[in-house]
């Protein structure tokens, strides 16, 4: 009989969830730059997609070891799925907009600057509206992407271990009405 790795759920989810986190997000920047408010609603929605994909991982990881599972299992394959997810977003982001689109962010300041004045937004709101798109530039920049590295996969984290901690609560119930 050929056992799978433990890592292996981990590993084939985290490829999963970080490729189509990575085709979401050209689509973003490709099909979404034009309209901010469609460009951060799609970037929720990825994000609810990749989130989708970790509780995906706890069950497939449920699955396979059945009603014995510990909390600590469930949560491992989940958070090798988040450290590919994420590596693969900051290889992304970096090799597209620097090699691929390199005035990307320039370019969508312009776009939203030009859709704020269609819409008779005020000094005072595109200020602040263009102040959220110079943060996002400099997220997006190599250094704002080290540091987001780690910050998401504390945040992807948080919500792993809620997921891993729902899906071993059924084994918790019936342990204590033994």
């Amino acid at each position: 009989m050929i056992t799978e790795s433990k890592y292996s759920i981990g590993l084939r989810y985290g490829l999963i969830t970080g490729f189509s986190y990575a085709v979401l997000i050209f689509l973003r920047y490709l099909l979404f730059a034009s309209s901010p408010r469609s460009f951060y609603f799609l970037a929720m929605v990825s994000y609810l997609f990749v989130l989708f994909m970790y509780l995906l991982t706890g069950m497939a990881r449920k699955k396979e070891l059945g009603p014995s599972v510990e909390l600590k299992s469930i949560f491992q394959s989940i958070f090798i799925a988040i450290l590919i997810t994420e590596f693969l977003y900051v290889i992304f982001n970096f090799v597209y907009l620097k090699f691929i689109n390199p005035g990307f962010l320039e370019n969508f300041q312009k776009y939203a600057l030009d859709y704020y004045k269609k819409l008779n937004y005020t000094p005072e709101q595109m200020d602040l509206e263009m102040q959220g798109i110079r943060t996002l530039s400099d997220a997006l920049r190599p250094a704002g992407l080290l540091k987001g590295f780690g910050t998401y996969v504390v945040m992807d984290s948080i919500f792993g271990f809620a997921f891993a901690a729902l899906l071993n609560r059924k084994k918790a119930i019936v342990e204590k009405h033994k």
